[in-house]
């Protein structure tokens, strides 16, 4: 297939973008629609003990009248292990190429991370097997975009852990809450995470050793969420979690696997770290600082608890352990 004009404005068009998750939703359509392909997705790699995982981020498929369906955070979560070509792609960054079980042809490409690290699988299904101009087609478009990425995370990434910062939080906090439905069929969360006793670790062992203890919970953080779930570092040692498109029994699942994940690992020098957690439902009227707020008050409650523990803030509610938007009266007690 020949290169078009076409191509490279669309190019053009999400290199315009100064938002990861637009910048990723225009090429996943825009390679669909140029390979006419079956369907294009991006899957995000994942560490989870030690095991390589790779996980559905967003996809594009065609629908009738030359529409493309857009799909994020699909079920699909392939162990690396159990896949021969996708782990190839991986290990040696170069496309491979195969059939799946229906007999379409896959093409698989790895997506270039910081440094040398891989970021991602891109998967793209049709008819027809690639030819080599396609092949060194999208390869260069994966380049342009990772380049034009890696320029937004420059401004956009907390330094020490590599997460998203503070000031990226509120664009996508509005960006997020439009998508909830009026009909509540599609729930979105907010997630409060304080590293525990945070101040002593920083007091006994030094701020180096701190720093890498808010580094390695940052990474801990990352690989325990959705490709289209959103991890910043607040501050200090406060990180937030934004869960779209999710029910609350998962999202109190994969709240308590993260909280169970740091306290099992090992941190250097330091031995076991534990984390407190709050978290709330966001609503179609909240501000960015309302669901902050709420959720800040299930983590306070979950410090007052003794820490190493997760609440929400509506069940709080329910059970009148809060009232309002001011927490009940508690013993005093050392919060970091």
């Amino acid at each position: 297939m020949d290169a078009s004009p076409q191509l490279l404005e669309d190019v053009a068009a999400a290199t315009g973008h100064r938002d990861r998750e637009e910048i990723e939703l225009s090429l996943v359509q825009l390679l669909q629609q140029f390979l006419q392909a079956d369907s294009v997705t991006l899957f995000k790699l994942v560490r989870e003990g030690g095991v390589p995982r790779a996980v559905h981020c967003i996809g594009a498929l065609p629908e009738p009248g030359g529409r493309v369906q857009i799909v994020r955070g699909g079920p699909n979560v392939h162990l690396l292990a159990e896949r021969d070509a996708w782990r190839a792609c991986a290990e040696s960054r170069e496309p491979q190429s195969g059939r799946t079980g229906l007999g379409r042809h896959e093409t698989l490409f790895a997506v270039p991370g910081d440094g040398e690290e891989i970021a991602g699988l891109l998967e793209v299904v049709g008819g027809q097997a690639l030819d080599d101009r396609d092949l060194q087609l999208v390869t260069g478009v994966l380049r342009i975009v990772r380049n034009h990425m890696a320029l937004i995370d420059y401004g956009e990434r907390d330094t020490l852990t590599g997460l998203l910062n503070r000031k990226t939080f509120e664009n996508q906090f509005g960006k997020l809450r439009g998508e909830i439905p009026t009909d509540g069929s599609r729930p979105c969360w907010i997630g409060l995470v304080d590293v525990d006793r945070f101040k002593a670790v920083n007091d006994g062992y030094g701020h180096v050793f701190g720093d890498e203890v808010l580094l390695l919970i940052g990474q801990i953080i990352q690989r325990s969420f959705r490709g289209i779930d959103r991890v910043y570092r607040f501050g200090g040692e406060e990180f937030v979690i934004l869960l779209r498109d999710t029910s609350e029994q998962a999202t109190a699942g994969a709240l308590e696997r993260l909280r169970a994940a740091v306290e099992r690992h090992r941190f250097p020098q330091i031995g076991t770290i534990t984390v407190s957690i709050g978290w709330t439902q966001i609503q179609q009227q909240d501000m960015p600082a309302t669901a902050i707020e709420r959720a800040d008050m299930a983590l306070y409650h979950a410090k007052a608890f003794g820490r190493n523990c997760i609440f929400q803030h509506e069940k709080l509610v329910s059970d009148g352990k809060v009232t309002g938007n001011v927490p009940l009266p508690v013993a005093e007690i050392e919060l970091f």
